[in-house]
């Protein structure tokens, strides 16, 4: 009755794809552009994905989640998702069926009739259209929320900007990927489109990379609202409770704050926890985890493609009318 947080993802092959490699490289965030020293070492070097598990296959997957590289020479250059670190837990998938579903009205906002079709999970990172909510709620956490969920689901740097050589000023360097080597050493992957003159960069010997702050609570705040639209899902209503019109008014008051405005989490925000899972990715899963943690206690998380779990963020009565579990 009960599956563990496991399960095969599909592969391709993708031959003739090539991709640039990156380790110990000079960065600088956009807060602060000072380049490491001169004397750093710094390794580039491009190589042809010969396989690779990714979101080619399937949405939901990371992007080169794992992938096998033939490098110049013929060597064989191998990379994969982190194993996540922190507190251990070990988490059994509860048999609850997660199906679109109208309310009637948003579950954020409570305006009626709303008209936009909601991903949860967002989109971006392999979530299905499964009930509408008001184009307020849908569009400003999509612009401004979920993009900070994605880099985190990714282990994106995000969109860098790069300067280097007699190219003047800082160009478009693509999207960079943090990997790692079975040895444990950290890559970077660059995917998606860079400046022309890229190349000519990388040959002058030196780059300097401008990484994107990356805001940890808007991230929290994507996650958040991720968990309690699947809850809405798994009791096929939206719940009046206080904790319930607790979190609407945390993601209503930060989809109306000011583009530039500076905000703190509520400790009920804080409080819920974002794991992501070292079991292989199931694209589409959305599923009620029984939690089991090294000190015994026992608790319940929402798991979104078996990649990353969020705290069950309504009132824990709630569980009694999703699933009692057999355990």
């Amino acid at each position: 009755m009960l599956a563990e947080m496991s399960a095969a993802s599909g592969k391709m092959s993708q031959p003739n794809r090539t991709t640039n490699v990156w380790s110990n490289v000079s960065t600088a965030t956009e807060e602060s552009e000072e380049a490491r020293p001169d004397d750093e070492r710094r390794f580039s070097t491009r190589g042809v994905i010969k396989t690779v598990t990714g979101r080619g296959t399937a949405r939901g997957i990371p992007e080169l989640h794992q992938v096998a590289m033939e490098m110049e020479g013929g060597t064989v250059f191998e990379a994969g998702m982190p194993t996540p670190g922190g507190v251990e837990a070990t988490g059994r998938l509860l048999p609850v069926n997660v199906e679109y579903f109208d309310f009637g009205e948003c579950p954020i906002c409570l305006e009626p009739n709303p008209s936009s079709r909601e991903h949860v999970p967002p989109h971006s990172i392999g979530g299905n259209v499964k009930m509408l909510t008001c184009e307020r709620c849908n569009n400003e956490f999509g612009s401004r929320f979920e993009p900070q969920l994605q880099a985190w689901y990714e282990l994106s740097l995000g969109r860098v900007r790069i300067a280097g050589g007699d190219v003047p000023g800082r160009r478009k360097g693509g999207e960079y990927i943090v990997r790692v080597t079975p040895e444990g050493q950290p890559v970077l992957f660059q995917v998606g489109q860079s400046d022309p003159n890229f190349d000519r960069m990388i040959q002058s010997g030196r780059i300097e990379f401008t990484i994107p702050v990356f805001n940890d609570k808007a991230f929290r705040l994507a996650a958040l609202k991720s968990a309690y639209l699947a809850a809405c899902l798994m009791l096929r209503e939206v719940p009046r409770t206080e904790r319930a019109e607790a979190i609407r008014a945390e993601l209503m008051a930060a989809r109306d704050r000011p583009r530039d405005g500076a905000f703190e989490l509520t400790p009920l925000a804080q409080s819920i926890q974002v794991s992501r899972t070292a079991a292989d990715p199931e694209p589409g899963e959305i599923a009620l985890v029984h939690m089991t943690h090294g000190d015994g206690a026992a608790t319940y998380a929402i798991g979104f493609n078996r990649v990353f779990a969020v705290d069950w963020p309504l009132d824990p009565f709630n569980l009694l009318r999703v699933e009692t579990p057999d355990i």
